[in-house]
């Protein structure tokens, strides 16, 4: 187990005014797994756009997603001048992401997944060799309330989860799991579970860059 965060790769951006995300024109659709970390980093940097966040059974139905994408937008077109999406851009129900994005004259990150929102493209590339997953405490409790509310069954995580070698937790200290809560997790999965403490420097920075 690690001990010391790592620093995820920031770009370097110059000082620009964030005064309009400040303004309830913005409004970001989320994705519910982001939500601590979200909070944490608009606190931070003191940024208070409107946040519309989605169901957290996204994840598990391609049709939820879409009905969820669609009444967001709708709600976010009646309310704000801006759209903005913190959705990976592979991430889709019925449509292409580019697509819903495109057709509310929105904004995305050019990221492909929550993890790669998280920490990057290159570092996830990396951590993911070798048959490891990559979750955050917040995808380990949502597969918990998932089997819980009957969306997924043991079976369904087991087969979903058996194929890889680890599960690599990637820690931002906002949220963390308790020891219960990954003994448990160990139990539902049968897989090596290891933790990683990162940063959020990655995160901040995409954020500012989509709430210009």
């Amino acid at each position: 187990m690690q001990n010391q965060p790592i620093a995820t790769k920031e770009q370097e951006h110059p000082s620009r005014s964030l005064a309009n995300a400040n303004a309830t024109d913005t409004c970001l659709i989320a994705c519910p797994i982001f939500q601590k970390e979200l909070e944490s980093v608009l606190g931070e940097l003191n940024l208070a756009p409107t946040i519309n966040y989605m169901h957290y059974t996204i994840h598990n139905n391609p049709l939820m997603m879409e009905e969820e994408l669609r009444d967001n937008v709708d709600k976010a077109k009646g309310k704000a001048a801006h759209v903005r999406f913190l959705v990976g851009k592979h991430c889709k129900g019925k449509r292409d992401m580019a697509d819903v994005v495109k057709g509310c004259n929105g904004k995305i990150p050019q990221a492909r997944n929550c993890i790669d929102m998280l920490i990057g493209d290159e570092l996830t590339k990396e951590l993911e060799k070798n048959r490891t997953s990559l979750m955050t405490p917040a995808w380990i409790r949502m597969i918990t309330r998932s089997i819980a509310d009957g969306q997924w069954t043991v079976t369904d995580a087991r087969l979903n989860l058996g194929w890889y070698s680890k599960i690599l937790i990637l820690d931002t200290g906002v949220d963390p799991l308790s020891d219960e809560q990954i003994m448990e997790f160990y139990d539902l999965t049968q897989v090596e579970i290891d933790i990683l403490p990162v940063d959020l420097k990655h995160f901040k920075s995409l954020l500012q860059d989509l709430l210009r």
